[in-house]
């Protein structure tokens, strides 16, 4: 009897989806949370230095000009969208952990570089291949999505966003603390030791498992499921991972406009965009509009004093940072409000609920009075709620919604096209508002309306599906863990957005399979 059991269990056969489910959550995925959070906050730690970096470098080179200025957030955007489509590509043919690590090494040495730049050209070069270089952190999440099991896949990539405010929150707190008294150079070094850490910890992750099973390598895949289950005081199912592969698709662009696949593209490749120009927007709208009141405020006093340094010297005060922190704190609010509308509503739904909002809060800029700081604070807060809520969204979205053998170069597009709005935002938010307030933000009012629509016209449900290893894998996932270590409070989130036990396991009304097909054939989602 045991020799038959035996046989069987050899006999079996298991998916790496079902494998990781089987193994579930445990120190392994928590530690990975940790060093990718982490990742998460040092790639926000860059980011927000361009809040701070403008206004110190028209007191610290006079002659600088606004156009000067945003072509600075600029280059960065630019160097962003680059580095975000090769690392994609990289990803997906070579593996997640090495785009990591190399973009965090880069990301490093350009990083204490644009501390030493001697003039405006070369800090322009210096910000434009951090970005570049920073670019590639965005495949931590790719990495850390691969490894969470179904139940808890949700609620972590979206809770794992909290770190990217923290980084936030930290810049802001440094530079109020160094700018004064040491400037921006030791500002700007500091800024870039973090991500430093980054690369050292990946020393510690191993490569994506789906990754390796995509590639045709499989006993590596198993290798790697094997840790993880010793780390997990866990064992793998019995019997043999045997999972699809597809060689020849990994990292191949032009599987992004497969027939399932491409107006999901082109309708993310909007979304994408408007969720960072309006999320940097809001930044760079709330330095401006500071800025100017503080312009008012000292004008009358401008005349009494002998300052050398030219007018469009404008420093952030200690109320100013104030403000960037209190707003950035709405970023972690959307978090919890991000997870309150998936429990009720469908990935789709959300997009347009959390669109719909950010666009009145554009509007309520326009209805407002804006010459009172607290009024500023509170739309910028409400505003940044709902588009980090909407952009921790797009992430989870996107990469559950295109198969492993395209994820990395899909986040990669995506990330592409995000920075083409940060690279259009600056124009608005720091120029194109001194001259037409109401124009720039009707700009973002009419796109973030678009987006909206675009989330309505999106043809695929991701909610508890599995996810594909290929874009010819059609199979759609009933599958519910049974891991039983997951909080009780993740279990509430995720569940209620698993399709296990919504409408019967139909992944999606709009491609259900005809009835009298059912049994031969899948309608292609």
């Amino acid at each position: 009897m045991k020799n038959s059991d035996r046989e069987t269990d050899a006999n079996k056969t298991y998916s790496i989806e079902e494998c990781i489910n089987h193994i579930g959550l445990g120190k392994f995925q928590w530690r990975l949370v940790t060093i990718l959070g982490f990742c998460s906050m040092a790639d926000a730690v860059e980011m927000m230095l361009l809040a701070i970096l403008g206004p110190a470098l028209t007191c610290y080179w006079p002659n600088i000009t606004e156009i000067q200025i945003a072509s600075l957030t600029t280059g960065v955007f630019a160097g962003m969208m680059c580095g975000a489509f090769l690392f994609g590509i990289l990803a997906d043919k070579y593996g997640r952990r090495r785009v990591i690590l190399i973009s965090a090494i880069l990301n490093t040495c350009f990083g204490i570089l644009t501390g030493f730049a001697q003039n405006y050209y070369w800090i322009l070069l210096a910000r434009t291949l951090v970005g570049f270089a920073l670019s590639g952190a965005a495949q931590g999440s790719t990495l850390m999505l691969e490894y969470l099991p179904s139940t808890s896949r949700a609620t972590i990539i979206i809770v794992i966003e909290l770190f990217w405010s923290l980084g936030g929150i930290f810049e802001y707190l440094m530079a109020m603390i160094i700018v004064p008294t040491y400037g921006w150079r030791v500002l700007t070094i500091l800024s870039a030791l973090p991500i430093s850490i980054v690369a050292m910890c990946m020393y510690f992750v191993p490569e994506s498992p789906r990754y390796y099973v995509a590639s045709g390598r499989q006993e590596k895949a198993e290798d790697i499921l094997k840790r993880i289950a010793l780390t997990n005081k866990h064992s793998l199912p019995p019997g043999k991972l045997a999972d699809i592969n597809a060689k020849e698709e990994c990292g191949s662009v032009k599987q992004l406009f497969h027939i399932t696949l491409k107006r999901t593209s082109f309708l993310l490749a909007f979304m994408w965009m408007t969720a960072a120009m309006s999320y940097y927007g809001l930044i760079l709208i709330n330095t401006s509009l500071m800025t100017l009141l503080n312009d008012k405020k000292t004008l009358t006093n401008e005349s009494n004093n002998n300052n050398n340094k030219s007018t469009q010297c404008k420093m952030l005060t200690t109320d100013d940072y104030t403000s960037l922190i209190f707003t950035t704190f709405g970023e972690m609010f959307g978090i919890p409000l991000l997870l309150f509308f998936l429990s009720r509503f469908e990935r789709r739904t959300t997009c347009m609920i959390n669109f719909s909002l950010a666009s009145m809060c554009f509007i309520s800029f326009l209805i407002m009075p804006r010459h009172t700081p607290w009024i500023i604070n509170i739309i910028t807060f409400l505003a940044r709620m709902f588009i980090n809520s909407q952009f921790s969204l797009l992430y989870l979205y996107t990469m559950e919604v295109y198969p492993t053998v395209i994820r990395a170069i899909a986040i990669g597009s995506a990330s592409s096209m995000a920075r083409i709005g940060a690279m259009i935002t600056p124009y608005l938010a720091q120029v194109l508002i001194k001259q037409t307030f109401h124009g720039a933000i009707g700009v973002y009012v009419l796109a973030t309306a678009i987006a909206a629509i675009c989330g309505f016209l999106l043809p695929i449900e991701t909610r508890g599906r599995e996810l594909k290893q290929a874009t010819f894998d059609l199979r759609s996932s009933l599958t519910a863990s049974g891991d039983t270590s997951v909080p009780s409070w993740m279990l509430n989130v995720d569940n209620t957005t698993s399709l296990v036990n919504v409408n019967n396991g139909i992944v999606n009304r709009g491609y259900e399979s005809n009835k009298e097909e059912n049994t031969n054939n899948e309608k292609l989602y």
